[in-house]
């Protein structure tokens, strides 16, 4: 055996320069009461992967192919993802979804000695000796399996489980038969294994652990720790206005993190307006017809937004679903109405017996100070993102930043690198006019009479300070601060003409 080169030559091998924060994605969340979303996890589908995971007549799949049928104008791209988390508006048992079965009932009738391990709660039941062979139905196997559950039960002084079969789905369920915390999990077992055949094991069964009924704000923080990683939210179930506030005052409270969509119809409208006008970040949009979900479209537009690419941004109005939607206002009385009450809404206007519906008006709650438009709140949205991960990648992959002129220069070529590509994608814009208003808020912010001039015709004014601060540890630490101003991306919505004919 040689002695080890390195003991002559040690050479270090590392990767320089990677991205080591990922990047919060756009994409939309949905809350769901269907307990087959556990509360803790989420689950993410593609188009058509709502219908596999919750059945195509189900409102979750009815949403994702709403959702999933939008494509932007060019360049053309379509929401990659959606995200569903759970919503418990009432305690919720602990259930298993087994997935669809393989076994017949002929292999059923031939188990005369059946076992199944299962717990339920705090409860751990080994079935042994479960008789099967005079079952004369699928769902009548399901009863006395069910009935063997209830013994093993009665005899520990435990909780019950109730297993059932869905014809259409081809597989069995079991359900704990208290509500509240506490999962039910079913386990391998020897010989003749019932809950192997009735599909409750493995990776493709779905385990949905109990819960105690959760309030709006409480469901969006349980997902929200599981990952903060999407752009806008809704709720599928019907949300009373008292305990959305708490949420909606939560949201606004992030500060231009996420949009949060509001469903609301013509005698709900008033009320909603006049508790969240002036709370940010969320939107009401107008639904009026049954089995459509027009808070889809927005949250497409935004998942579908590709800030990669050239000219990327997108005016939320005037947007079409890729199904036939019906339109919620047809009339000028009706959206004089609602773009009063800042409602969203799916109008439909006419040209040459041409009818064309549409997306209006793209707008969301919240005071002066807070980004009204969906789009320039979606184009923050991504930069503060992008800005985020790059400077904390920035802060894991170098040795240091100094205190100095150098580490000043490290943070702002980051900034450059972020303000380059909302340049690039159209975050930021060039050459728009800038009221006087604006031009002295800018000058008082960096405290330069001239900075309005970089801002209309540049598109930004940036600035980076290294200051130091004692904190309460009595150590003086130091802060790199940056001032980013720049021009937002405002689109028209309207035309107006003058033919002057001599």
């Amino acid at each position: 055996m040689s002695i080890k080169m390195t003991r002559y030559v040690r050479i270090i091998s590392a990767v320089i320069g990677a991205n080591a924060v990922a990047q919060q994605q756009l994409t939309g969340r949905r809350f769901t009461t269907d307990p087959r979303v556990p509360v803790g996890q989420i689950i993410s589908v593609r188009p058509g992967g709502a219908d596999d995971y919750f059945g195509s007549d189900s409102p979750e799949a009815a949403f994702a192919r709403q959702y999933f049928s939008y494509v932007s104008p060019a360049p053309a791209s379509q929401a990659p993802e959606l995200q569903f988390a759970a919503y418990p508006d009432v305690a919720r048992p602990g259930r298993v979804y087994g997935y669809r079965i393989s076994a017949s009932l002929a292999d059923f009738q031939a188990v005369t000695a059946g076992a199944m391990n299962i717990k339920v709660g705090e409860f751990s039941y080994a079935l042994t000796g479960v008789n099967l062979s005079t079952a004369t139905s699928l769902t009548n196997v399901a009863q006395l399996v069910t009935a063997a559950i209830a013994t093993a039960a009665t005899a520990q002084t435990g909780t019950a489980a109730t297993v059932t079969y869905d014809a259409l789905a081809g597989s069995f369920t079991v359900e704990s038969a208290a509500t509240g915390p506490g999962a039910v999990v079913v386990s391998p077992a020897t010989g003749s294994d019932i809950g192997a055949m009735l599909a409750l094991q493995g990776a493709q069964a779905i385990s949905s652990p109990g819960s105690a009924a959760l309030t709006p704000l409480e469901a969006f923080r349980a997902a929200e720790n599981v990952t903060d990683s999407f752009g806008s939210a809704s709720f599928g179930a019907e949300v009373d206005l008292e305990d959305a506030i708490p949420l909606a005052e939560y949201v606004s409270g992030e500060n231009v993190k996420y949009q949060m969509y509001w469903s609301v119809d013509s005698v709900t409208a008033d009320a909603w307006n006049a508790a969240m006008i002036g709370t940010a970040s969320n939107g009401l949009i107008l639904n009026g017809a049954a089995g459509e979900f027009k808070e889809a479209l927005p949250m497409a537009v935004m998942a579908a937004t590709d800030y990669d690419r050239t000219n990327a941004t997108i005016n939320y109005m005037f947007r079409q679903s890729g199904v036939t939607l019906t339109a919620d206002v047809s009339d000028d009385q009706m959206a004089d109405f609602y773009d009063a009450r800042r409602v969203n809404y799916y109008g439909q206007t006419a040209s040459a017996g041409q009818r064309i519906s549409f997306f209006q008006r793209g707008y969301l709650m919240g005071g002066a100070t807070a980004p009204l438009d969906m789009s320039v709140h979606a184009n923050e949205q991504w930069l503060k993102a992008y800005m985020t991960a790059q400077l904390m990648s920035l802060l894991l992959t170098t040795n240091r930043i100094p205190a100095n002129n150098d580490g000043r220069g490290m943070v702002m070529a980051i900034i450059q690198g972020g303000v380059n590509k909302a340049l690039n994608n159209g975050t930021i814009l060039i050459g728009k006019t800038l009221t006087e208003l604006q031009k002295v808020a800018v000058g008082q912010l960096t405290n330069d009479p001239l900075a309005w001039h970089d801002v209309q015709d540049n598109g930004y004014w940036v600035n980076v300070q290294i200051e130091q601060a004692t904190g309460e540890s009595g150590v003086t630490e130091y802060t790199a601060k940056y001032t980013l101003v720049y021009s937002k991306g405002d689109m028209v919505r309207k035309v107006d003409g003058s033919h002057n004919l001599v």
